[in-house]
């Protein structure tokens, strides 16, 4: 994990270690695998409404992470990277 201060910059997880269903796939090299965008906003709800409106891949959510306490959106970018939006 990559600290600035208070705030995780980086984190990395392996493959076989956590439970993170739209991490990807160890056997595909497609661009994006593997790879988890992770943004916070103050506006959750307005890229929510945003996402629809834009007709974005929606993997997951919105849902309440009750482990961090905090609302995300999971999606899928255009070239394949998985984006996470929380809130």
């Amino acid at each position: 994990m990559l600290m600035d201060g208070d705030e995780m910059v980086v984190q990395l997880h392996r493959w076989d270690v956590h439970d993170h269903p739209h991490l990807g796939d160890p056997a595909d090299s497609s661009r994006g695998n593997g790879v988890l965008l992770w943004f916070q906003t103050d506006d959750f709800d307005g890229v929510c409404r945003r996402a629809e409106a834009e007709k974005a891949t929606v993997l997951e959510g919105p849902l309440l992470n009750e482990n961090a306490q905090q609302w995300e959106v999971w999606l899928r970018g255009p070239e394949g990277y998985r984006i996470v939006v929380s809130g």
